[in-house]
C-alpha cells in the first residue's frame, strides 16, 4: 500500500466544498458545521422523531426548530437506494450505515463533481449555499477526525453501487491512493472528505461562500 501523503493530498486539493441548504451559510458562519446526529440529539425532539431522523432513510427533507440553532434544515437521503444500499454494504446494517453518514459532515475534493450535484434533477431548480475552504487550514484544524472515501457515500442509485462498509472511511496516512488512482483515475480515487463530529469553527478555514442554483452563481455571501 502507497498512503496518500497530507501535502500531496492538498497540492492536489487545495480547496473543498460543502453544499448546504440554501439560507444556511448565516447559521454555518455561527455555529460551524454541525453533525446531523448533534443537531437531531441536542434539539429536544421525541424519542421516536430523533430515532427516525438517525436510524431510518430520510426520504424527504425535515425542518427543525432548534432551541439553539433555530430554524434547521435536516436533508433528505434521497440518493440512497435502500435496495442497492443493501446489496453494497458489507459488514454493517443499513442502520449503522446510516449512523455513520449522520455522525460526520462531508466535503467535496473536486469542483467538476460539485457541479455534477448542482445540476442534477434533484438539485437543479433549487438555491445552494457552497461553502469554499481552504484544505490546508482545515487539515491543520482537524485532519486528526478527516476521513477520505473513494465513493459518494450517501448515494446508491444504481444496482452496480460500489460495496461499503466499515473501512470505506479511511484516515489520510491509511489511504491506498495509489491503488485507487489506478483502479479509478485521478478524478475517482478520492472523492469524498468527512470530519466526524463536524466543524464547530469553520470560519477561519472558509475562503468564500456563494449561492449557487443549477451550477449557476446568483450570489456572492461571503467575503
Amino acid at each position: 500500500m502507497v498512503a496518500v501523503d497530507r501535502e500531496d493530498l492538498i497540492a492536489r486539493h487545495p480547496r473543498l466544498f460543502h453544499m448546504a441548504e440554501a439560507g444556511s451559510w448565516h447559521g454555518i458562519r455561527q455555529h460551524g458545521l454541525i453533525t446531523t446526529e448533534e443537531l437531531v440529539l441536542s434539539a429536544n425532539l421525541e424519542e421516536a422523531e430523533s430515532h427516525a431522523l438517525l436510524s431510518e432513510r430520510r426520504s424527504g427533507s425535515t425542518v427543525i426548530d432548534h432551541p439553539l440553532y433555530g430554524r434547521v434544515v435536516i436533508r433528505d437521503q434521497g440518493p440512497l437506494n435502500l435496495t442497492h444500499l443493501r446489496n453494497a454494504l458489507e459488514d454493517v446494517t443499513v442502520e449503522e450505515w446510516l449512523r455513520i453518514l449522520n455522525s460526520r459532515v462531508f466535503f467535496w475534493l473536486h469542483p467538476e463533481k460539485l457541479q455534477g450535484l448542482l445540476k442534477a434533477r434533484r438539485y437543479r431548480h433549487q438555491q445552494q449555499d457552497v461553502i469554499t475552504v481552504d484544505t490546508r487550514s482545515l487539515l491543520d484544524a482537524v485532519g486528526d477526525r478527516v476521513r477520505l472515501s473513494r465513493m459518494n457515500s450517501g448515494a446508491t442509485l444504481y444496482p452496480s453501487a460500489p460495496p461499503r462498509g466499515s473501512t470505506t472511511f479511511t484516515a489520510i496516512e491509511d489511504y491506498d491512493y495509489v491503488a485507487q488512482r489506478r483502479r479509478r483515475g485521478a478524478m475517482n480515487a478520492i472523492v469524498e472528505l468527512a470530519v466526524i463530529e463536524g466543524v464547530r469553527d469553520l470560519l477561519p478555514h472558509v475562503v468564500e461562500v456563494r449561492r449557487v442554483q443549477g451550477g449557476v452563481e446568483v450570489e456572492r455571501l461571503y467575503p
